[in-house]
């Protein structure tokens, strides 16, 4: 049985599992990421989970999952707004292969939660979906004919930084009215702190309010359903995928919306044409880790068959 360490780099936490072929995960660990300390304090994070990993089992390869731009052929992060230092431009998998002698296949952290739904979560059986993931911010991973999609500056899926509102709130990659600043949890809470008197501090404390009847939440969090629908509806004429997977801190929110949004993507009049099926992510924040684990085999698979020519 081969075994593979799968790793999934979040915000403020790294996420890893020790995981078998068959998707067994053997162990998991958890370690906070602590970006203000930097990239390279980042990657020795990242090695002190493999470091435990390999004195469980034999590793043969390792998957990581990280945010930015990724070049998946060269494993480097190309780019990202959040400014960390020693980040861009960092060659994960060159460290990590150097360390550990093993093959390492990284990319961005929104497709490996992608390919964990794809190999044992909502897009099973799939050849095109569109995985959505609503957290601290928003990203895609997006799968057309069975071949995810990266772009040629490595870009594809990026609808975080697409233009929801023309010369609106001004985003942290400069533009203006990009879809991060509108859908996910840091916008929720931005925008009713700028709404109401009574402030909140995380997204928790949003929807408290929101139970509570608040009529400034409860605006805007009805905001946030239009514009999901706006943005899924774009998606579905821009993609046309079998399913749409909405997944993200946020899916725990569903309780909330989700009705809502499903009532919403009923009336709209993409249904003249399809209608798209829309179903919640299976696999939480588990997503990332199953992923790097997928793109761990495949790449081991990519390295037998090279060897074999």
């Amino acid at each position: 049985m081969k075994y593979v360490a799968a790793i999934d780099v979040g915000g403020t936490k790294i996420l890893g599992a020790l995981v078998d072929e068959e998707g067994t995960v053997k162990k998991e660990i958890r370690v906070p990421s602590d970006f203000a300390l930097g990239g390279l304090h980042v990657m020795e994070k990242i090695f002190e989970l493999i470091d435990q990993f390999v004195q469980i089992e034999k590793i043969d390869a390792i998957g990581i999952g990280i945010g930015g731009r990724i070049d998946t052929e060269k494993g480097v992060i190309n780019w990202g707004v959040k400014p960390v230092p020693h980040w861009f431009g960092l060659n994960v998998r060159k460290m990590t292969e150097d360390r550990y002698h093993i093959p390492c296949a990284v990319d961005n952290d929104v497709k490996v939660a992608g390919y964990g739904e794809q190999w044992k979560g909502a897009a099973k059986g799939l050849d095109s979906y569109v995985c959505i993931t609503l957290g601290t911010g928003i990203g895609a991973a997006v799968c057309i004919d069975g071949k995810m999609l990266h772009g040629k500056h490595w870009s594809g899926g990026e609808i975080g930084h697409s233009i929801l509102y023309p010369g609106g709130r001004l985003c942290t990659c400069g533009f203006r009215g990009c879809t991060e600043q509108y859908l996910c949890g840091t916008a929720l809470v931005n925008i009713y702190n700028e709404k109401s008197c009574s402030k909140v501090s995380n997204g928790y404390e949003f929807f408290e309010r929101v139970k509570d009847k608040d009529e400034v939440a409860e605006s805007v969090l009805e905001q946030f359903v239009e514009d999901l629908s706006t943005l899924t509806n774009s998606l579905c004429n821009t993609y046309d995928p079998e399913k749409f997977i909405i997944g993200g801190g946020l899916i725990d929110t569903k309780e909330f919306w989700w009705d809502k949004f499903q009532k919403k993507m009923s009336i709209s009049p993409i249904n003249q044409v399809y209608a798209p099926e829309i179903v919640p992510a299976l696999l939480g924040n588990k997503a990332g880790y199953y992923g790097a684990a997928y793109i761990a085999f495949e790449y081991l698979k990519k390295e037998k068959l090279n060897r074999s020519r």
